[in-house]
């Protein structure tokens, strides 16, 4: 197989396995929002954020490190295997320490606690399954790290399902998710043993040096990222109570996983292509961006209009009746689709021109000024405090990569790009606010015909758009 064909062959198991588990998760998550409630949802949704927060100790950026390290030298693999093991075996027990102090120190109750120390776990066992995907990363071996993701969905989904439906409680639920942790791993390890490498326990001082050192900025990265995605969980528990938190993650949930279905087909697909052209061909580069991000505007937008029109409708028919409280929040949360997608791509880009540390940055500031609006909005107006934060925090995000694009590289003019579908758009979600007593069917159809015809009629999709992206992709393969 030519590199051209691998690269093809792990773009696509790498998108189709990120959908299938990205709908896994989403169906995952409706249903156990179902059993819970709202107060056990938001138990639960805190324990997950909470022990979230915790994942850079398990790791502190090993896992992304050696994808790039043994991606560009394979004799590395027994090296770098064994030692990140043995690092992260100690960083587990401090890990665990942490959480075990942090949430006995915040005052939870016990059977809080006792949630809290399941997901730990679970966070731990996933930390050191991710060290061995990121080997059949570097390995270009996509199809191993999608089948051991599917394989911990599947059993998640399945057992937990069992375990709600014979009225079983959060406690048995989290030991399933240790137990398809703990699958997880052993399906990792006998993959690697057998596929890529069986390196004996060598203990090598200068190597630990190595990769804690140079895994720092990576983990950082992520510890940001974390903090940008889960501190308002947090936050919302520690301030308000358990039902704010169901009402919120069940308005958010369906978000992000909408969110990461596309962001992640299209980073996994575009990031190869940008970093090449930062080499050879800046002009492509430029043309890539704002051809990307055109496209996910056109689905961005009008999946937000559909979702401030429909919100209610889509709230019901997600949660059986239930969380009708959410729907306020869903609404606010829904204008993060766009900016989220438009924003994969703007970071991507500044990652292609090696500006990483620029990315990191700006997550940094994005993640603080989110705690900040939290800790002054969830006080006086709850979990629709915590939506308008989200949102004021992404579109943040979105214009302080647009600032170092236009700093560091050069003026893209994005403006110009994303005018056009959100004006089809709004005409859109005009037309379906007078025809939303009509089956909702038919108002998919409607708004459809009715957002493409007037994205034609504005002139959006053009011929240099076709053509230009052939020619990069033509290009890009040689």
């Amino acid at each position: 197989m030519n590199p051209i064909q691998r690269l093809a062959k792990n773009i696509g198991i790498s998108g189709i396995s990120q959908i299938i588990v990205a709908i896994l998760t989403f169906f995952l998550l409706i249903y156990i929002a179902r059993f819970l409630g709202e107060a056990e949802f938001g138990i639960y949704s805190f324990a997950i954020s909470f022990t979230s927060l915790f994942t850079i100790f398990a790791d502190i950026g090993i896992s992304q490190l050696i994808i790039r390290e043994i991606s560009r030298d394979k004799n590395l693999t027994d090296e770098y295997l064994i030692n990140s093991f043995i690092i992260k075996f100690f960083l587990a027990f401090i890990t665990f320490a942490l959480i075990y102090i942090t949430i006995n120190l915040m005052g939870y109750p016990q059977n809080v606690i006792k949630i809290v120390y399941l997901f730990g776990i679970y966070t731990i066992l996933v930390s050191f399954a991710q060290m061995f995907i990121s080997i059949f990363q570097a390995y270009e071996k996509m199809e191993y790290a999608a089948l051991i993701l599917i394989l911990e969905k599947i059993i998640l989904i399945s057992l937990g399902i069992f375990v709600m439906i014979s009225g079983k409680g959060l406690t048995e639920l989290g030991l399933v998710y240790v137990f398809a942790g703990i699958i997880e791993v052993l399906i990792a390890i006998i993959i690697t043993s057998f596929k890529i490498s069986k390196p004996k326990p060598e203990i090598n001082l200068l190597t630990w040096k190595k990769l804690t050192i140079g895994s720092i900025p990576f983990g950082l990265n992520t510890m940001f990222a974390m903090l940008f995605f889960k501190i308002d969980t947090v936050l919302l528990s520690i301030l308000k109570d358990d039902v704010v938190v169901g009402i919120y993650n069940a308005a958010y949930n369906p978000i992000l996983a909408l969110s990461f279905i596309v962001s992640g087909i299209i980073t996994s697909t575009i990031y190869p292509v940008m970093s090449r052209y930062f080499t050879i061909s800046k002009d492509s580069l430029e043309t890539i961006t704002l051809i990307s991000s055109k496209y996910l505007a056109i689905i961005g937008f009008p999946i937000t209009i559909f979702c401030l029109v429909f919100a209610d409708i889509l709230i019901n028919f997600f949660y059986a009746g239930n969380f009708i409280d959410a729907i306020g929040a869903f609404q606010i949360l829904a204008l993060c689709i766009p900016i989220r997608l438009v924003s994969t791509i703007t970071g991507t880009h500044l990652t292609s021109i090696n500006k990483q540390g620029l990315r990191t940055l700006s997550v940094s500031i994005c993640a603080i000024l989110n705690i900040i609006l939290n800790l002054i909005l969830i006080p006086y107006i709850s979990y629709i405090g915590a939506s308008i934060a989200t949102v004021l925090s992404e579109l943040s995000l979105y214009f302080i990569f647009i600032f170092f694009i236009d700093r560091y590289y050069k003026k893209i003019g994005m403006s110009k790009i994303l005018l056009k579908p959100l004006i089809a758009s709004l005409t859109m979600g005009i037309v379906l606010i007078y025809l939303k007593d009509f089956n909702i069917i038919i108002n998919i159809i409607l708004a459809v015909l009715i957002y493409l015809v007037v994205l034609i009629i504005l002139n959006t999709f053009t011929k240099r758009d076709k053509i230009l992206f052939k020619g990069i992709l033509k290009k890009a393969d040689k």
